[in-house]
């Protein structure tokens, strides 16, 4: 670089108060490098050059690790996980993959197309619905149970439709019913190529609602709340047939009525019809048990076979058949003492044997007594009248409670009042009450009564009858 520049002059030397004189510089630069600067320069920037070239090469390397990693996970992005319980199918642009019969998937871990290329379609094998209140009343509030609601419920304020959901039986009465059911995929092709996923679920209620409209008007309202478990089978086999009509490859597992119910306005008269049908199963089955009882008193437990036997006595009876009668009453005299009979048939047996016994100990000695004096009755009847006699009154005025009074001839125009001895009046007032005792066991003895069981009572004509005699009774009056 070369400068050049005029002399200049000290202020000093300039006149006092004159103005000094401007005076003009130039520069001039030359930047022409010389050889060993380009030298310089290029070695100041090799590092620098070298720096960058290094971290470009480094971008490089990451940018294809990430390429890579993006590749492998864009093609493992198709792998899925299918887990118990739960099918589908897969497709490719669409369509769906898998040799004919082997399409749906199995569970475990499936590689396949990545999305778009290819995609799952999976769902829940089996699946649980409801209709909710579709066919029952709104109650007056969300937490009230049915039972509160029925005593609320007011005849005034009856079924809105639109809002209070309900059904029309066979008899043209109103049923109100919650329905759930359950359902099994068995084809998920058919299933997901007939629907989406999403939309399953509505359209399996809505058939199952057409399913229980055509049921349920089948049924009279007695029906379809006493019999528990005909009316679901039906609305089953309905849901199943239209199921299968549309090819949705859907097996019905399960629909339940979890609850039905009349209108509430009439459900507490037919909860008191209930009460009253449970109470008169309740006073029969007292009756039987009863009933029961009373043959099991009457003939012991084998209290069956009396009866039959009693049954075909009538039975031959009314046919007319008069030995047959004769003979089956027979057998049930006889069949009455044998030692498995109990109750008061063998009590009354045993009675009519110990009366029995004691006539033949008694009667028979007295026979063979008059059969011993027969002779002596032939040879001279007055003397044994006399003799039989004057035993008689021995025998009576030999008793404990009887009083022999004697009296002189000379008085017999008199009339006389003795009064007993308090001995004799108490001997004879136990005498009395002994000879009634034995009247009383000896009552019904000639005579036995049978009860008959509850089978066997007529409600629409008369009751049957069984006479010891054979001479009246069920068919022959």
């Amino acid at each position: 670089m070369a400068a050049g520049s005029d002399e200049t002059p000290h202020p000093g030397d300039a006149e006092p108060g004159a103005r000094p004189a401007r005076q003009g510089k130039s520069a001039h630069l030359d930047l022409a490098p010389r050889p060993s600067d380009a030298a310089s320069l290029r070695e100041a920037m090799d590092p620098a050059n070298r720096s960058l070239g290094e971290a470009l090469r480094l971008s490089y390397r990451l940018l294809q690790f990430a390429v890579l990693g993006l590749v492998v996970t864009f093609l493992f992005s198709g792998f899925q996980q299918v887990v118990e319980g739960v099918t589908g199918i897969r497709t490719v642009f669409g369509r769906v993959s898998g040799r004919q019969g082997e399409e749906a998937l199995a569970p475990g871990l499936h590689p396949f197309w990545p999305y778009p290329v290819g995609e799952f379609h999976t769902l829940p094998q089996r699946r649980s619905i409801e209709l909710g209140d579709a066919f029952f009343p709104i109650f007056p509030q969300a937490d009230m149970t049915i039972e509160q609601a029925t005593d609320s419920a007011d005849e005034n304020n009856p079924i809105r439709p639109g809002r209070d959901g309900s059904l029309v039986t066979a008899d043209g009465d109103l049923v109100h019913v919650r329905v759930t059911a359950e359902y099994a995929i068995a084809d998920p092709v058919a299933l997901l190529s007939s629907t989406s996923p999403e939309r399953v679920d509505s359209v399996m209620r809505a058939l199952l609602r057409d399913a229980v409209v055509q049921v349920v008007a089948q049924y009279t309202l007695a029906e379809l709340l006493e019999q528990r478990d005909t009316p679901e089978a039906d609305i089953r086999l309905a849901l199943q047939e239209s199921v299968d009509r549309l090819r949705l490859g859907v097996s019905v597992v399960t629909v339940s009525l979890p609850e039905r119910t009349a209108p509430l306005a009439v459900r507490n008269a037919l909860r008191r019809v209930q009460t009253a049908r449970e109470d008169a199963k309740t006073a029969i089955e007292r009756a039987r048990q009863e009933a029961n009882a009373t043959l099991v008193g009457a003939a012991g437990p084998n209290y069956a076979v009396v009866l039959g036997m009693i049954e075909e006595y009538e039975r031959v009876l009314s046919i007319g058949d008069q030995a047959g009668a004769d003979a089956a009453l027979t057998g049930i005299g006889q069949r009455l003492e044998q030692p498995d009979i109990g109750g008061s048939a063998a009590m009354i047996v045993a009675r009519a044997k110990a009366y029995q016994s004691a006539l033949e100990s008694t009667l028979g000695k007295e026979a063979q007594r008059i059969e011993s004096l027969s002779a002596s009755f032939r040879e001279n009847p007055r003397q044994l009248v006399q003799k039989l006699w004057l035993d008689a009154v021995r025998e009576v005025v030999s008793r404990k409670e009887a009083e022999v009074f004697s009296v002189p001839p000379t008085l017999a125009k008199y009339a006389i009042q003795i009064k007993s001895s308090p001995q004799i009046m108490q001997a004879r007032r136990d005498a009395e009450i002994a000879r009634k005792k034995r009247e009383a066991e000896m009552i019904g003895v000639g005579s036995p009564t049978f009860q008959l069981g509850s089978k066997t009572i007529m409600l629409d004509k008369a009751g049957r009858r069984l006479d010891a005699s054979g001479e009246k009774g069920f068919g022959r009056d």
